[in-house]
């Protein structure tokens, strides 16, 4: 089991950044960009991933030994706003992650992928409040293009490839970004215990 964990955690890693690659291309065929320094879509808490898109993160965490520091931060607040956002103390909208490098896919993918609709046979643009306000001809221009069957990154997608990753149906849980952390943290610190008994 801990041999095809790793190998899952590694291949959880690859999914998040084929997101990214999509997303980049996505953004730069349709000129659609964030605002400098954005941080909104972090604003909201309890934003839901699965389990299975925080192993890389909370190995890297365990191998820096910050794995406990940032337990203890996601479990004060386990359905909350991502401990690892960052905000600007003037603008509570714009700010950093912290751990932006290994953020899940929801957060590679917001903006800039779309969602399965029942009234369309087009998918939409998950556009955020900013790109709609501050460039809302190129949120226009990329649906458009969207419905005339040009290719977008899908949620839904990624989604379901990083389920077919879990090894257990407790990794392919959703729930909130500080709980899975949490989850996520547990379980390679008992693959690193393993290792060592072993």
């Amino acid at each position: 089991m801990s041999s095809f964990v790793s190998d899952c955690r590694a291949k959880a890693l690859e999914l998040l950044e084929e997101a990214e690659r999509a997303t980049e291309e996505f953004a730069a065929r349709t000129k659609i960009k964030c605002r400098e320094g954005c941080g909104q879509c972090c604003l909201k808490p309890g934003i839901e991933v699965q389990v299975v898109e925080m192993l890389p993160l909370a190995n890297a965490l365990l191998e820096a030994s910050e794995a406990d520091i940032w337990y203890d931060k996601a479990a004060s607040d386990p359905e909350g706003r991502c401990v690892f956002y960052a905000a600007d103390p003037k603008d509570q909208t714009l700010g950093r992650c912290q751990k932006y490098e290994l953020r899940p896919s929801l957060c590679r993918l917001f903006g800039f992928a779309a969602v399965s609709t029942k009234d369309s046979k087009h998918p939409a643009l998950a556009a955020c409040f900013w790109h709609k306000r501050l460039q809302p001809d190129a949120v226009a221009a990329a649906q458009k293009s969207i419905d005339a069957g040009e290719s977008v990154p899908l949620f839904a997608d990624f989604r379901m490839r990083m389920f077919a990753l879990a090894p257990t149906p407790s990794y392919s849980e959703i729930m909130p970004i500080n709980r899975a952390l949490m989850l996520a943290i547990e379980k390679v610190e008992l693959l690193a215990r393993q290792k060592i008994e072993d």
